[in-house]
């Protein structure tokens, strides 16, 4: 995805976890992704900017529309940027945004930071050179601050929650208050506003040598579907907000590291639909020899199993009557090479209306229990995995195309 700061990327992530902006939802029974901290059990919301069609809970003078396409100043909006236009020329007090709890984002002493990029269109003449604020919170204000008209420019706000008010307010502010006016004419955008809370102390690691962000075991990956299918996370599982989860091949406690759940609700093959299935994982290698796993089981071939082949690092399925793709292609087996390439979008679909039983071992990601439900080690995933979609039914080519592409530019594959 094309950003203008790592801080901007980071606001775009929570509009991907979105069921409105999923390309296609019939039959999705499972949503992972690792993007979104909505999907945590304990974890803070990524971004606390509450991102709406234009309206929003707080509001003044004016309307906010939001785009979802254009070229302005030579950046092309994607499917997943949330970009707000405001028209400019009438006097008044200009807030819009939204009530955030100061206890929601941790009270008193909470770091926070509220940024954006935005655009001024060309030919505007500056009358009230204000932007942005924080309401709530040590006193903090952006202005365009003599700053070249029609071109994308980056603001960020660090402010300190030092208040007893029981909330913080981030508003978008084109033009101050008491009748004031950014300017007479032109229009303002407003691309990827994003609150985040600098020293939240969530369960998830952030990166290496984190000051504040660690976790414990035994955490929840949450299903954003609306199935209710969550996923224990077990071991020494590590996140990052750019490359999801990682270190399957730890071995911190007794039973391994892995991302598991324990009674998928039906066998998948034939589904309660009987339409066969499809499976979407957005993920990449980063090693090379031995049997990876990215998803499945180890019980009957009840569940698509996603492999890195032992000979030759390559993309390889169990069972029968599997179509893969890569990238929203489709592929034959064995045929792509999966070690150092990049993240990559993996998906496969079955077609099997066999009489298989419903599976007795979990479904696992990132690993497979080798015996017992939450097993040992057996083909621990050596890399990232960042997005995971099941449907109960066999997408099309087109649909799954339609997919890959909506994590394309996030994941640079």
């Amino acid at each position: 995805m094309s950003v203008i700061s790592s801080l901007s990327k980071r606001g775009q992530y929570s509009t991907v976890s979105r069921m409105s902006e999923v390309p296609v939802t019939e039959g999705l029974i499972l949503y992972l992704d690792s993007s979104d901290e909505a999907s945590y059990d304990g974890g803070p919301t990524t971004n606390y900017f509450k991102i709406t069609e234009g309206s929003f809970d707080n509001n003044g003078t004016g309307t906010f529309q939001r785009l979802r396409s254009g070229s302005y100043g030579g950046y092309i909006i994607k499917p997943t940027d949330v970009v707000y236009r405001y028209d400019l020329g009438t006097g008044g007090c200009h807030y819009h945004g939204n009530t955030i709890p100061t206890s929601s984002i941790g009270g008193a002493g909470t770091n926070i930071v509220f940024g954006f990029d935005y655009f001024i269109s060309a030919g505007t003449t500056i009358i009230t050179d204000y932007l942005a604020n924080f309401e709530g919170a040590a006193s903090n204000a952006a202005t365009n601050g003599g700053r070249t008209i029609g071109v994308w420019q980056r603001v960020d706000m660090t402010a300190t929650i030092n208040t007893s008010n029981p909330g913080v307010y981030p508003y978008l502010y084109p033009g101050a208050c008491g009748g004031q006016r950014l300017a007479a004419d032109g229009f303002i955008l407003y691309k990827n506003p994003q609150v985040e809370a600098l020293n939240y102390s969530s369960r998830f690691v952030y990166g290496p040598n984190s000051q504040f962000n660690t976790r414990n075991n035994g955490n929840v990956w949450r299903d954003l579907s609306g199935r209710g299918n969550d996923f224990t996370i077990q071991g020494n599982i590590t996140w990052n907000k750019d490359t999801g989860f990682s270190n399957f091949n730890g071995n911190s406690v007794a039973n391994g590291n892995k991302i598991f759940r324990s009674n998928f609700p039906q066998n998948l093959k034939t589904s309660q639909l009987g339409q066969g299935y499809t499976v979407v994982v957005v993920a990449r290698s980063t090693v090379s020899g031995g049997w990876r796993k990215l998803i499945g089981n180890s019980d009957g071939e009840n569940y698509i199993e996603l492999y890195q082949n032992t000979t030759g690092n390559t993309y390889h399925q169990d069972g029968s009557g599997d179509t893969l793709y890569v990238d929203g292609v489709q592929v034959n087996q064995d045929t792509f090479v999966m070690y150092n390439s990049g993240f990559h979008c993996y998906a496969a679909t079955n077609l099997n209306s066999g009489l298989l039983s419903n599976p007795s071992y979990p479904l696992t990601i990132g690993n497979e229990p080798n015996g017992s439900p939450q097993g040992t080690n057996a083909y621990p995933w050596v890399g990232d995995i960042a997005v995971v979609l099941m449907y109960e039914r066999v997408l099309t080519a087109s649909e799954i195309k339609q997919i890959s592409n909506l994590y394309k530019d996030k994941y640079g594959y």
